[in-house]
């Protein structure tokens, strides 16, 4: 491991000071003037990297003992061809991510079918690129979960993958900056926040890989579809969320469609008392 590249996201805390402690010069610190969310903190860490292999980790992640013999052992068993190199999250709870693990290379097709099926892979795995893709594929500086599904299938769509069973990484259940963690009042709020952003990331999802998901990945397009149209009532667009919505009914019910006609009927504090509720 060469350099290790700290990007703070405005976040008003000690990381300043907690890097400046450690004293490694190998350790490159970025400290961004705004916060903007996880994928422009991923996006300037990628600009910054000029390794041959980077891997990602968030503020609620650590790497295991031995993980870059790991990773490095992966990288010698695998084809040049590779670029993608994805192994599990050992969580704090016990369990892993992702709990089923494809064998052999795996290309874009492969990639979307998989991630419409329960438990196998999607965005949450420890994942690693090389110097090829990071430069062919950047982070889109948008806010929420989609810009990770829509980083995934990028690099998906130009690069082979190959994954290990072994857990790598660790991961906390309860993240201080975590998009899908926290009480349901956090949760509300950052959605109300993100939600122009997660539209926007939803259409270029659409737009780039619309077709191969409609082709491949029917499951993973419904729930993304359902998503979206709560996302989309949520930012008061409810031509386009009526439409997603009953896109996701086309391709097969997924949980997130219902809220998008409740949402229009219903005045806003109603909806988010059902969705406090809800948990």
């Amino acid at each position: 491991m060469d350099r290790v590249i700290v990007v703070d996201d405005a976040s008003g805390d000690s990381t300043r000071e907690v890097i400046r402690s450690v004293g490694d010069p190998r350790i490159l610190f970025f400290e961004r003037g705004q916060n903007g969310g996880i994928a422009a903190a991923r996006r300037d860490a990628f600009a910054l990297s000029d390794a041959d292999w980077t891997v990602n980790l968030d503020s609620d992640h650590e790497l295991l003992v031995g993980a870059i013999d790991g990773l490095a052992r992966l990288l010698a068993s695998a084809p040049q061809s590779v670029d993608i190199l994805g192994a599990r999250y050992q969580w704090d709870t016990g369990g892993v991510t992702p709990v089923d693990i494809p064998e052999g290379i795996v290309g874009y097709r492969e990639r979307i079918i998989l991630s419409g099926q329960n438990d196998n892979i999607g965005a949450d795995y420890l994942c690693t690129v090389s110097k090829r893709l990071r430069q062919l594929v950047q982070w889109e500086p948008l806010r929420g979960s989609f810009p990770d599904t829509l980083f995934q299938l990028d690099i998906a769509k130009i690069g082979r993958a190959v994954f290990t069973s072994d857990a790598l990484a660790f991961e906390k259940s309860n993240g201080a900056h975590s998009w899908t963690r926290g009480s349901a009042e956090q949760r509300w709020a950052r959605r109300c926040k993100d939600a122009h952003d997660s539209v926007r990331a939803l259409e270029l999802i659409l737009s780039r890989h619309g077709s191969a998901l409609r082709r491949w990945g029917k499951p993973k397009l419904a729930g993304l579809f359902g998503q979206g149209a709560f996302f989309a009532a949520l930012s008061s667009d409810r031509r386009l969320a009526w439409r997603w919505a009953a896109k996701s009914f086309s391709c097969g019910f997924q949980y997130g469609a219902w809220y998008a006609p409740v949402m229009i009927v219903l005045p806003r504090f109603v909806v988010r008392q059902l969705y406090l509720a809800r948990g």
